[in-house]
């Protein structure tokens, strides 16, 4: 992924280990990488705000982290995300909205998630949203293995239209289906069966296989980038239309992310496929700790979130209203900015000057 001789950035920036810090000095941002345990050493980056190459800056070590810079960083929309070393979410830290705009959103929130039959149709959408992308993610992978499993799905998608069936009870035993059929995508070698940790939920069980770790890393990511929307909106992350027993995270982020995880998955499945030296997961990538969980090395990180910040990127024709469009009316958007779209559009309706709302997804 990094160019010989060259430093590419792909937006991302991980500081890892022991002795991480972020800082303010001389009006410029300090990113102290931990010190690596075998030279002792450790890399600082120094950059002014306006010059910063990073859109977001993954945690996940001990250290120091300045108010002045995340202030500054906040102010700048760069996204702070802090992780434990198992890759499972701590904090978000990115700016917030403050405008009459941004109360009439949250009020607005507020009215139509007390409609128990506004949540349902919400959830409907989005799980469907979900499954639908489940489906087109294993289709695209053209392998016979998943093609009983993509019938099944097939199946549970179709009874998202009927108002009999609560959404949230369909998710549930399609999720079973879909993680049983990824399973098969992932080189046995790997020991991943299906999934054992959410990495939202607060959960004492961690990560015992490198695929899950992947996951966990890239989920955390995702959530960070729908929670600098949410919050950049002006909206109530703690106020969600589906997962409103979730405890220890932001409902409406989890929400929310459920019809893109597959941006998560897809990574990982490249990954763990790769023929090329350099990119493929080794087994020096990892090790175990005496109590089964696994750790991942800081490159194994490193080139996984470089690779998921590619496919964030990556730009596809969208069916959107804003901006330029090409003679099929359609406009190229990035994969993540998809998000934004659905968030603007659950806004939409909660002010009601929409009666639906609509997830595109069009996967690779």
């Amino acid at each position: 992924m990094t160019l010989k001789g060259h430093k590419n950035h792909y937006n991302v920036k991980l500081l890892r280990g022991y002795g991480i810090s972020v800082s303010l000095k001389d009006n410029q941002i300090h990113l102290k990488d931990g010190t690596d345990i075998l030279t002792g050493k450790s890399e600082t980056e120094s950059w002014f705000i306006t010059q910063l190459p990073y859109e977001k800056i993954v945690i996940s070590g001990k250290g120091y982290v300045s108010t002045e810079a995340l202030k500054l960083l906040n102010q700048n929309y760069r996204n702070v995300i802090l992780t434990d070393t198992y890759g499972k979410p701590v904090s978000f830290m990115n700016g917030m909205m403050e405008s009459l705009t941004a109360t009439k959103y949250r009020m607005a929130q507020y009215d139509t998630f007390r409609d128990p039959a506004k949540c349902r149709y919400l959830a409907r959408q989005t799980i469907r949203a979900k499954i639908e992308s489940q489906i087109n993610f294993l289709k695209s992978t053209e392998n016979e293995l998943v093609k009983d499993g993509i019938m099944k799905l097939e199946s549970h998608l179709k009874q998202i239209d009927d108002e009999s069936l609560d959404p949230v009870k369909i998710e549930a035993p399609s999720s079973h289906v879909y993680f049983r059929n990824y399973a098969r995508l992932i080189p046995a070698k790997y020991g991943f069966e299906s999934r054992n940790n959410s990495s939202i939920r607060i959960t004492k069980r961690r990560a015992s296989d490198v695929i899950n770790a992947l996951l966990n890393y890239g989920y955390a990511v995702l959530a960070g980038e729908i929670s600098k929307y949410v919050n950049g909106f002006g909206l109530d992350a703690y106020c969600g239309f589906m997962h409103k027993m979730h405890t220890g995270f932001q409902p409406l982020v989890y929400d929310l992310m459920e019809p893109f995880r597959w941006l998560v998955e897809n990574t990982v499945y490249k990954l763990a496929n790769s023929q090329t030296n350099g990119q493929t997961i080794r087994l020096k990538d990892y090790a175990f700790t005496k109590d089964s969980s696994v750790v991942l090395s800081d490159d194994l990180i490193r080139r996984f979130l470089e690779l998921l910040e590619r496919i964030f990127q990556r730009e596809r024709k969208y069916e959107f209203k804003h901006g330029a469009k090409t003679p099929d009316g359609l406009k190229s958007v990035q994969e993540i900015t998809v998000s934004k779209i659905m968030i603007e559009n659950l806004i939409v309706f909660c002010v009601n000057k929409s009666n639906n709302l609509h997830i595109q997804l069009v996967n690779e």
